[in-house]
C-alpha cells in the first residue's frame, strides 16, 4: 500500500474515533450521517468542482508554498545581511528616539503614578457621581433661571415700551394745548 494510502487509513480510522465519541452507540441515520461517507463525498465533489478550474489547480499545486508565506515566522527564518539590517534599524532611527525619549519620560513621570492620589482616585468615585449630579441639577437650575430672567426682561421692556408711547402722546397734547393757549395777536 502506497504513502498516501496508509494516510487515508490513519485519516479514516481517526474520523471513526471521532464519530463514536460524538454520537457514541447512538445509530447513525440521515439526521446523523456517518462522518467518514460525508467527507468522502465532499473530497470527491471538491476534486471535479477544481478539476475544471486551472487555475484553481495552479493554486492549489502551490498551497504548500502559500502556507508557507503565509507563517508568521516566514520573515524570521530569512538571513538578512547587516547592512540590510543596518538600513531597516537607520530608517527607524527617529522613531526608535521618540520611542527612547517616551520611555525615559515615564520612567522619570513613574513615582507619580505610583502615588497616593492616583492609587486613591478609585475610591473617589461614588463623589464624583454625587459631584455630577450637583452639577447637572444646578445646570437645569439655571437653565430655568435664565428662563425667567428673560421672561422679566422682556416684559420690562414692554413696560418701557408702552410708557415711552404713552408719553410721546402726551407730549403730542401738551404741545398742541400750549400752542391752542397762546393768545393770538388782534388784528387791527
Amino acid at each position: 500500500m502506497t504513502a498516501g494510502g496508509e494516510d487515508l487509513l490513519i485519516l479514516e480510522e481517526r474520523v471513526k474515533k471521532l464519530e463514536d465519541k460524538v454520537f457514541g452507540p447512538l445509530p447513525k441515520d440521515a439526521e446523523c450521517p456517518e462522518v467518514v461517507s460525508t467527507l468522502a463525498s465532499l473530497g470527491s465533489q471538491l476534486g471535479s468542482a477544481l478539476g475544471t478550474r486551472d487555475r484553481m489547480m495552479m493554486v492549489m499545486k502551490r498551497l504548500d508554498e502559500l502556507e508557507r508565506y503565509l507563517d508568521p515566522s516566514y520573515g524570521e527564518s530569512l538571513e538578512l545581511s547587516d547592512t540590510v539590517k543596518l538600513d531597516l534599524v537607520l530608517a527607524h532611527e527617529e522613531q526608535l528616539r521618540n520611542q527612547h525619549q517616551q520611555l525615559n519620560t515615564m520612567n522619570s513621570l513613574k513615582h507619580i503614578l505610583d502615588s497616593q492620589h492616583i492609587s486613591d482616585a478609585a475610591s473617589l468615585g461614588d463623589e464624583l457621581v454625587q459631584i455630577a449630579n450637583r452639577h447637572s441639577h444646578d445646570e437645569e437650575a439655571a437653565t430655568q433661571q435664565s428662563l425667567q430672567i428673560k421672561n422679566m426682561l422682556d416684559q420690562y421692556n414692554s413696560i418701557i415700551n408702552t410708557l415711552t408711547e404713552t408719553f410721546i402722546k402726551m407730549d403730542e397734547i401738551v404741545t398742541k394745548a400750549e400752542i391752542a393757549a397762546i393768545p393770538k395777536k388782534a388784528e387791527d
